[in-house]
């Protein structure tokens, strides 16, 4: 599939552009400065288009250019308190050119966009996760736009992940595909794995339910990356159009005390740290 990639230099991007690849998609990398691209990934046939994220007139004019198939938007944060309004400008663009697109093809554009496990469902009380929470505010504007484009329109799915590290420090611009169907636990809508621990509680119940199990949603980046290139091959045959996708890592993690404090809005942690589970090797 051609897939029009935004973001590509960024923690996130900068491994799902090598995940893309490895999965055997065309890739084209919408940036606003070329220069930036490494050389390496020109002399493997991706295209480049110069833009801003925030333009959807020039989304839109790449995707078609280009005859896209799809769009995966990693470019932005949401900050953890408050409102990015850059992050909610740039969401709005991709959504609206995807639309625009499939009025002009008369075909949905598979759409791929990084949101937060926030806005993933309470498996006990059906509401959002925000809701104890009351961060990353911007997810929820996120996905206010996006649950009123129908699945006709653009073809979209939000990967709602809560930490993502990194396993290795440097970037493997070779990466082996397929890691994803044997490391992450993937549910529709709703956290992988939740138990109901504290909820019984009175009144903060709900609350330290939710506060005491961020801390375990950690998966590896570049198999959060792979889950995203794999799914693609399914084009708009996929299971989780439509859909929040909650993952979470079925290894163990050591990551130290508090580093969900730390998050970002694409998953990624302030600083150096990696992911230190079993099978850093990959």
């Amino acid at each position: 599939m051609r897939v029009l990639l935004l973001g590509s230099t960024g923690r996130v991007g900068a491994r799902l552009l090598p995940a893309l690849l490895a999965h055997g998609h065309t890739v084209v990398v919408y940036m606003r400065n070329a220069d930036r691209l490494p050389k390496e990934y020109l002399r493997r046939g991706t295209t480049v288009v110069e833009g801003c994220a925030t333009n959807t007139a020039a989304i839109k004019s790449a995707i078609l250019r280009n005859e896209c198939g799809a769009v995966v938007n990693t470019a932005g944060r949401a900050s953890i308190l408050g409102t990015n309004r850059n992050f909610a400008d740039i969401f709005t663009a991709v959504t609206s050119a995807a639309v625009e697109v499939q009025q002009e093809r008369r075909s949905p554009l598979r759409c791929w966009l990084l949101s937060g496990w926030p806005i993933l469902d309470n498996p006990k009380t059906g509401l959002p996760l925000l809701t104890y929470l009351r961060t990353h505010s911007t997810h929820r504007i996120n996905y206010d736009r996006i649950r009123h484009i129908s699945t006709s329109q653009a073809a979209w799915s939000l990967f709602c992940a809560s930490n993502m590290l990194p396993r290795t420090a440097s970037i493997n611009i070779a990466p082996k595909p397929g890691i994803a169907m044997h490391s992450l636990e993937s549910v529709a809508d709703q956290p992988p794995q939740w138990t109901d621990s504290l909820f019984h509680l009175p009144l903060i119940g709900p609350h330290l339910n939710v506060a005491a199990q961020i801390q375990s949603y950690f998966s590896p980046l570049e198999d959060c990356m792979d889950f995203i290139a794999e799914d693609l091959k399914e084009g708009l045959n996929s299971q989780w159009i439509g859909q929040r996708v909650g993952v979470k890592a079925k290894e163990e993690w050591d990551v130290g005390p508090w580093s969900w404090m730390n998050s970002l809005s694409d998953g990624t942690t302030w600083g150096g740290a990696v992911w230190k589970g079993v099978g850093n090797e990959r």
